[in-house]
C-alpha cells in the first residue's frame, strides 16, 4: 500500500534518540525479534547496515526460507504474522518451498517483495528502523551496553536503549561489547562456505527439475568436474524455483579451491565476491557445453545482492549448545523455542555423515542468548551461543526467526519489569510465549 513521506520519516529515528529496545540485523532473527518486541508494547529500533532488510534471502534471490511454519500450519504469532505478509503481496510475492526433511516447510519469495513485506509489517506494528547503519561500537556503563554506535559514510549516530538485542549474524555488538567469541569449526578453523547466489533465466523448468530428481548426483559431480577444465566450480549446487517464470535460483558454496574463508576478515569478503562471480558467469557456460536438460538456452540474470553467510563468530553464552544435544533431544527447563529440520553444514563436509541423527523439535534454551561478561545483551540467530555442529542443525532462517522472537518477547518483558535479561522469570516468558501460540 503507497505510503506518504511523513508516515516513513515518522518511523526513522534521529541520533541521540532513546529507545526501549534495540535490535542489530535485519535478517530472520532480526525481524522476529523486532515483531516480538513491538508487540510486547517496547518501543523497538531496528538497525541494518545493508540496504534491505531480509537477511540471505534477500541476498540471494529465492534462497527458501524454510521452516517459517510447522507442518504446513503456523509456528507462532511471529511467523504467522511475516507469512500472512508476505502472501498478502499476490501470487508473483511467493512459492511454497521444498518439503524435503532438509528443507521444508518454508517458501521461496521474490526478494523485492520480501523487502517490502518487512517494510510493510515494520509501519503497521510502528517499530521503528533504518537501513545502511553499521553498528561499529558500543557506549558502555560499566558491564552494561547503554547505546550502540554507528560509523559510516553519513557520519557519526549514536541510539540508546534499555536492552539490546544482536541478530547480526556476525555477533557485531557482542563483540565490540567484550564478549568472548569463537569462529569455525573447533578442530581446524574451517567455515561452512560463503555464498554468491545468482538467479538464470531462459530455463526449460519442467525439464531441468525432473532431470535432478532422476539423477541429481550424476548432474551436479558433471558439473564440478569441469573445474578440471580451468572453470570456477562449487562444492555444490542447489536449484530453487521462483515466482519469474523460466527463472531459476542456484544456491552454491563458493568457489571450490578458495581455502578458509573466514566472512569477519574484508579480504576474504573480497576474494568471495571476485570468486563467486566466476563461478556464476561459468555455470552458463559449463552446462551449455554439456547440455544439461532444460538449461541450453539459460542466461545469467543477476548475482546476489552481497554474499550469503552461514557462520563467523558466535558468543560464548551461559550455555553452549551442542550437537549431543540435538541428537539426544535435551529437554531444558529454560527451553524458548523448538528447532525443526536435520543438520545442513551448507557443502562442508564434515568427519561423518550426521543426517538422520537429530531429533526434529529439539530444544533450544533461553541460556544460549545470554552472554558472558555483558549485561543488558540478548543475542540471537547463528551467532549464539553455540558449536559449529550444534549451528548447522538450526541454522534455517524459520528457525532463525522463531528463535528471534524468543529474545525480542525476553526483551520486551524485561523492559516492562524493569530488569536485566539475566533476571527474568523463565516461567512467565515461557507462559508469555505459549500465549503467542509457540509450541514449547
Amino acid at each position: 500500500m503507497r505510503k506518504q513521506r511523513t508516515e516513513i520519516e515518522a518511523l526513522l529515528p534521529q541520533s541521540t534518540d532513546n529507545f526501549d529496545v534495540i535490535i542489530v540485523g535485519g535478517g530472520p532473527a532480526g525481524i522476529g525479534a523486532a515483531i516480538a518486541s513491538t508487540m510486547g508494547g517496547a518501543k523497538t529500533l531496528l538497525l541494518e547496515d545493508r540496504t534491505f532488510f531480509g537477511g540471505v534471502a534477500a541476498v540471494s534471490g529465492w534462497m527458501p526460507m524454510n521452516r517459517l511454519m510447522l507442518e504446513g500450519l503456523s509456528r507462532g504469532d511471529v511467523c504467522d504474522l511475516f507469512v500472512r505478509k508476505v502472501r498478502s503481496l499476490g501470487v508473483d510475492a511467493s512459492l511454497m518451498g521444498k518439503t524435503s526433511w532438509v528443507d521444508g516447510d518454508g517458501l521461496h519469495i521474490h526478494p523485492d517483495y520480501l523487502r517490502l513485506a518487512v517494510y510493510e509489517i515494520m509501519e503497521d506494528i510502528g517499530c521503528h528502523y533504518l537501513l545502511r547503519s553499521p553498528v561499529t561500537g558500543v557506549e558502555m556503563d560499566g558491564n552494561k551496553i547503554k547505546a550502540v554506535i554507528c560509523d559510516g559514510k553519513f557520519g557519526r549516530s549514536v541510539y540508546y536503549g534499555k536492552i539490546f538485542i544482536d541478530a547480526s549474524g556476525d555477533g557485531d555488538v557482542a563483540y565490540y561489547a567484550g564478549v568472548p567469541t569463537v569462529k569455525g569449526r573447533e578442530s581446524d578453523g574451517v567455515f561452512m562456505p560463503v555464498t554468491l547466489g545468482f538467479v538464470i533465466a531462459g530455463v526449460d523448468e519442467e525439464r531441468l527439475f525432473e532431470a535432478l530428481d532422476k539423477d541429481y548426483l550424476t548432474i551436479v559431480n558433471s558439473i564440478k568436474a569441469m573445474g578440471g577444465k580451468g572453470y570456477a566450480t562449487s562444492m555444490f549446487y542447489s536449484f530453487d524455483k521462483t515466482t519469474v517464470p523460466g527463472a531459476v535460483s542456484i544456491n552454491n558454496g563458493g568457489q571450490d579451491d578458495d581455502g578458509i574463508i573466514d566472512a569477519s576478515d574484508l579480504h576474504h569478503t573480497n576474494i568471495s565476491l571476485r570468486t563467486g562471480l566466476q563461478v556464476a558467469m561459468d555455470f552458463i557456460t559449463i552446462v551449455k557445453e554439456l547440455k544439461i536438460p532444460g538449461l541450453e538456452n539459460c542466461v545469467l540474470i543477476r548475482t546476489g545482492a552481497d554474499l550469503g553467510i552461514r557462520e563467523t563468530r558466535r558468543i560464548i553464552g551461559d550455555y553452549v549448545m551442542t550437537l549431543e544435544d540435538s541428537q539426544q533431544g535435551v529437554e531444558f527447563d529454560d527451553v524458548v523455542a523448538r528447532r525443526y529440520g536435520t543438520i545442513d553444514p551448507g557443502g562442508l563436509v564434515e568427519d561423518k555423515d550426521y543426517h538422520g541423527s537429530i531429533i526434529n523439535g529439539h530444544a533450544y534454551p533461553y541460556r544460549c542468548m545470554l552472554p558472558k561478561n555483558v549485561e543488558g545483551l540478548l543475542v540471537a540467530g547463528r551467532c549464539a551461543s553455540l558449536t559449529h555442529l550444534a549451528l548447522t542443525t538450526c541454522k534455517s532462517m524459520g528457525n532463525m526467526m522463531g528463535i528471534g522472537s524468543s529474545a525480542g518477547t525476553a526483551a520486551a518483558m524485561c523492559v516492562k519489569e524493569s530488569i536485566a535479561p539475566r533476571d527474568i522469570d523463565i516461567k512467565k516468558l515461557q507462559q508469555r510465549l505459549r500465549e503467542m501460540n509457540v509450541k514449547l
